[in-house]
């Protein structure tokens, strides 16, 4: 048992109960560490994530330790209200129209010169409500008569966007695009629906009647997947101008409507798992790997921390802290496929509701841990409410469920407020020359608060935990009054 015990002179101020933390007055505090727990895992399959995400993947990829991840989407479409009926007083002012796709800087995996086809198909019947990553979007489209498609390369994308980065290293513009030009035709008939149906447009759920959404798909090549973070349905039409001394024609855009938060998106993923991965598996290591992939069954000992800080009688006692740092193995891809950016650490009986809601870890029954790449590991240093909750609770008794966590990857939404403002810097630039990205690129600083996780969608990612060397620390403090 490595159990270190630190004697400190100070007085110690209010805590807040018997126990678990009271208010007296100490002439003498002994700090006790205990890190020889041990934590035990396995991996399992987390293959049907919710149609949940803060992303759209787009692509074919084939990684080594990793596998062959292909991604497809489709989404219900949130229509403009109202539609510039002042600026585009006739239907003749419609020049052209196109879905536009807004990647950010570096927002792909793979190889940025292999070209690809991108094709769009307008679904023919709505969503069904029931929808998750495995969903087939076979007899919700016609495959015969796509809207447009179009061929692209990373390179014809991002390429401008390292130079200009490097010209001005506080670039504001963290995004680039690319566009499927469809016939104008499109255009048109939404413009004229609205002016004969107008009421329809106020409501996704009316407008689905209309336009039941998109499909999305890679019709040729692989080698890339891509990241899209934004997704809408661009008009473009121009109007003549005319005062007393000029006479101009002007060209504008329109969005008549886009993939949003508030209506249904979901991403198709089919990830067939590369053998040697599936060797760890088997072997009994804990696997983390996304998109619906893999995740970790944890059992904490969390009778033993409770009941080490009961058997402690000698003097009073304070909870002060628990903690939990798992050691994590980047595999080695030659894609430069990385780790998950954020786990979650949820009792497994929560998680499903958890996800499948508008939440946040509140470091009371969930938690979570961004990647350090300088420690290679993942710390959970927020755990302590967990257990002053079983102690109010409970009397200090845990259930079976109380100790059975997972720990599953997840995308995080950070308040803009505070989250970086998405400057480029040279460590990140050098990044993205040499592997097409920059983890944590746009991600919080460490004072920025999550406002939302969802499942992880954001990028094809694979890291192996090793839980045998995983560290359980318990601080409390021991109190004597002289």
């Amino acid at each position: 048992m490595s159990i270190a015990a630190v004697m400190v002179l100070l007085a110690v101020h209010s805590c807040t109960e018997s126990r678990i933390g009271s208010s007296l007055t100490a002439t003498r505090t002994e700090v006790v560490r205990d890190s020889s727990f041990k934590i035990t895992g396995y991996t399992v399959e987390n293959t049907a994530l919710p149609a949940r995400t803060l992303t759209q993947l787009l692509g074919v990829v084939h990684a080594d330790n990793y596998g062959t991840l292909s991604a497809d989407f489709v989404s219900k479409m949130m229509p403009a209200w109202p539609l510039d009926t002042v600026s585009i007083v006739s239907e003749d002012m419609i020049d052209s129209c196109a879905f536009v796709f807004r990647i950010p800087v570096g927002g792909y995996t793979g190889d940025s010169v292999v070209p690809m086809r991108t094709s769009v198909y307008r679904l023919t019947k709505p969503l069904p409500s029931s929808i998750n990553s495995s969903f087939d979007p076979s007899g919700y489209y016609d495959s015969s008569a796509p809207l447009g498609s179009v061929s692209y390369t990373a390179t014809a994308i991002f390429s401008d966007s390292l130079a200009s980065a490097l010209d001005n290293l506080q670039d504001t513009d963290p995004y680039r695009e690319f566009s499927v030009k469809v016939d104008r035709s499109l255009a048109v008939d939404i413009y004229r629906e609205f002016k004969r149906n107008p009421e329809i447009f106020r409501d996704p759920a009316t407008f689905e009647s209309y336009f039941p959404g998109i499909y999305v798909t890679t019709s040729f090549g692989s080698g890339r997947v891509v990241n899209i973070y934004d997704t809408e349905f661009e008009t473009y039409y121009r109007y003549d101008y005319e005062d007393e001394d000029t006479a101009y024609t002007i060209n504008s855009v329109h969005s008549f409507m886009a993939s949003t938060e508030e209506v249904l998106s979901n991403n198709n993923l089919n990830l067939e798992v590369s053998e040697a991965v599936k060797s760890m598996v088997a072997n009994g290591d804990a696997i983390i790997q996304t998109p619906s992939a893999y995740e970790v069954r944890l059992t904490l000992p969390v009778q033993e921390i409770l009941d080490r800080f009961s058997d402690d009688t000698e003097a009073q006692t304070v909870f002060n802290s628990v903690s939990l740092e798992i050691p994590a193995e980047e595999l080695v891809s030659d894609r430069g496929i990385a780790p998950p950016e954020y786990l979650l650490l949820i009792p497994t009986s929560k998680k499903d509701e958890f996800l499948s809601k508008t939440n946040v870890p509140d470091n009371e029954t969930s938690f979570y841990a961004q990647y350090d790449g300088q420690k290679d590991c993942y710390t959970f240093s927020e755990m302590r409410d967990y257990f002053i909750r079983l102690f109010q609770e409970q009397d200090g008794v845990a259930k079976e469920e109380d100790c059975e966590f997972t720990l599953t990857p997840i995308d995080v939404l950070f308040d803009e407020d505070n989250s970086s403002t998405g400057s480029y810097n040279y460590t990140a630039l050098m990044y993205y020359m040499y592997y097409g990205y920059y983890p944590g690129y746009n991600s919080s600083s460490s004072s920025s608060t999550p406002i939302e996780v969802k499942p992880a969608m954001e990028r094809p990612s694979i890291v192996k935990l090793d839980l045998d060397n995983a560290i359980l620390k318990l601080y409390y403090s021991r109190l004597f009054e002289e």
